[in-house]
């Protein structure tokens, strides 16, 4: 019998948590103790209240009816009074700390994810809109986790012992008490859906006047120059004034509620006033003559009645808080499953054999393709890389070149097909251990706000001022950074402003050169250069790169001569040329 209850409990089917709720609990039980200890100062900080209530309603009716008060009861007043203060301030700090460590922690996990996307970050947002994201969204959880979750079991207690104390002494006062609060909740529910839909209608206005931004600074000398400064002008007022009007809309969501709340808990506190005032007067329509109680027991309530209604007001003005954080979660939560969902084990080719692979190749390719969305990013390819050896990598627009890039920066694994690295299949080596190995050059470099040592040191250890020196001078940038005002010291934007395209791909190569890596990527790094920068850009390559594994894709307008092997790369394969 008791097993077929049971059975037929675990059979109603239970309401689902959203992905948003479950993330926002697992981040919770990340700081389960801290918030455990804050509970347990709630409990005190309760039962210093009921204490301080029972104490002062004692001192009060005393002094009305005796013209006296007793100097111990007073003394307990104050001391639960100020251990009530204390409990709360202990909660509040614990709750505070256990917050911004959630959010620190899930901040590096962001920052650490999107770099492990790299250029698959792209996919989800422009970068600006993903440091919204990253930043102002993740704080945007503060008062959830600050306020609304402590304030969830503070609801739950305070009320409940505050009932406990009432039911014993006017069953009237408790049944007002239970009628009264359900309305408090369920208007705080009904608003907190409508500040939902707005926070998210703020995020998504906040992510594109972030990215109108970004390009706006990227592209400002451009619009100079075609005289369109007005038009961009005008674009990013319209986006100012939208994230404006959002912002104002929740903000009235958030004054409605509290206004709407404070309103209901007003009414249900003058109640209960009425109630004992004419209690006490013996007024009671259905108990004239008589008083149902003391002023003692009537002096109790009242000073518990608003205590009874504060936690449930404090939570339906954090309760948009609960809303603010799911809206962010949504965008958070496409960040992180980025990469996951669409992660798959690489399908290795049945006809590749261990005979087959170059046991002598640094890098051997076996039918390695790339699908997507049903059509070939990449076309199934079969090639081998000797260490030490440079290989010319030219081809056509969209034929995958930076997909095969992508795919050795690991960076993509839905691929098909084998590669291995010293024979070892690719998918079995650490991506942390393989990229070590790698210096990668992009079209386009990418900088960090900061001088130009700074950039040049990023992410390696702090080389000798020799090692330095040699590196600059092999890279050919020695000549321009001693004839900048501040030299190494001169400060370089995100956008390399100050320096020609020639000069930002020399420092690219210094940092190569610095990072002592022994594979080098190159994507198109003479793009955008005139003929004469390009030739003096392959030329130092050619000099810096002996003796190591070079993989560089460029155009045949550039002509890499001194490469070891020329591949071409078509829409159907790969094959090699002569040089």
């Amino acid at each position: 019998m008791l097993k077929n209850k049971e059975a037929k409990r675990s059979a109603k089917p239970r309401r689902a948590k959203t992905p948003e709720a479950s993330f926002l609990g697992a981040l919770y039980q990340q700081q389960s103790f801290k918030y455990r200890l804050a509970q347990g100062f709630g409990v005190l900080f309760v039962v210093s209240l009921v204490l301080q209530a029972w104490a002062f309603a004692n001192v009060f009716s005393d002094m009305a009816l005796h013209q006296s008060f007793s100097l111990s009861l007073l003394f307990i007043g104050l001391f639960a009074l100020l251990l009530r203060a204390l409990a709360n301030f202990a909660r509040e700090r614990i709750c505070t700390s256990a917050s911004r460590d959630i959010r620190y922690g899930l901040r590096s996990k962001l920052v650490s994810h999107l770099t492990e996307l790299g250029p698959a970050r792209l996919r989800i947002e422009e970068d600006a809109a993903l440091s919204t994201r990253v930043y102002e969204q993740v704080d945007a959880l503060d008062d959830f986790f600050s306020r609304y979750k402590p304030q969830v079991f503070m609801v739950l207690l305070i009320p409940c012992v505050i009932l406990l104390s009432v039911v014993s002494i006017s069953w009237i006062a408790f049944f007002v008490f239970m009628l009264t609060a359900p309305l408090v909740i369920v208007f705080m529910i009904f608003v907190g859906y409508k500040a939902a839909q707005a926070n998210r209608r703020q995020f998504s206005v906040l992510a594109m006047l972030s990215n109108q931004f970004m390009d706006l600074s990227q592209g400002l000398a451009e619009l100079k120059r075609l005289g369109r400064t007005d038009e961009a002008r005008d674009r990013l007022s319209y986006s100012a004034e939208s994230y404006q009007k959002t912002t104002m809309g929740v903000l009235v969501l958030a004054f409605l509620s509290t206004a709407t709340l404070e309103l209901f808990a007003s009414l249900s506190i003058a109640m209960i006033a009425l109630y004992l005032g004419l209690g006490l007067l013996e007024s009671l329509p259905w108990q004239e003559g008589s008083s149902p109680v003391n002023l003692t027991q009537a002096m109790f309530l009242l000073l518990l009645a608003p205590e009874f209604y504060l936690p449930l007001r404090q939570l339906g003005n954090d309760y948009h808080a609960k809303q603010k954080a799911e809206a962010a979660a949504t965008d958070l939560l496409e960040i992180l499953n980025t990469g996951q969902s669409d992660k798959a084990e690489p399908v290795s080719s049945l006809s590749v054999t261990i005979s087959d692979i170059n046991k002598e190749a640094f890098l051997s390719l076996r039918k390695v393709s790339w699908l997507e969305a049903g059509r070939h990013r990449l076309a199934p390819i079969s090639a081998d890389v000797l260490k030490g050896q440079r290989v010319w990598l030219s081809g056509e627009s969209g034929v995958g070149k930076s997909s095969l890039l992508h795919l050795l920066l690991g960076f993509e694994e839905s691929y098909q097909g084998d590669f291995y690295i010293k024979g070892r299949p690719f998918s079995e080596i650490h991506l942390s251990e393989w990229r070590t190995q790698l210096a990668w050059l992009p079209q386009t470099p990418e900088w960090v706000s900061g001088s130009i040592k700074r950039n040049l040191l990023l992410g390696i250890e702090p080389p000798s001022d020799e090692v330095l020196r040699e590196a600059l001078q092999k890279s050919q940038c020695d000549e321009f950074i001693e004839a900048l005002p501040n030299g190494l010291e001169t400060s370089l934007t995100e956008l390399g402003s100050g320096l020609s395209g020639g000069q930002m791909q020399r420092l690219s190569i210094a940092r190569a050169l610095l990072s002592e890596a022994d594979v080098w990527l190159l994507d198109e790094p003479c793009s955008g250069l005139d003929t004469e920068t390009a030739e003096a850009v392959l030329s130092t390559l050619d000099k810096v790169s002996q003796g190591k594994t070079l993989l560089i894709v460029s155009h045949d307008t550039h002509p890499i001569m001194w490469a070891d092997k020329h591949w071409a790369m078509t829409k159907e394969g790969l094959y090699e040329k002569d040089l």
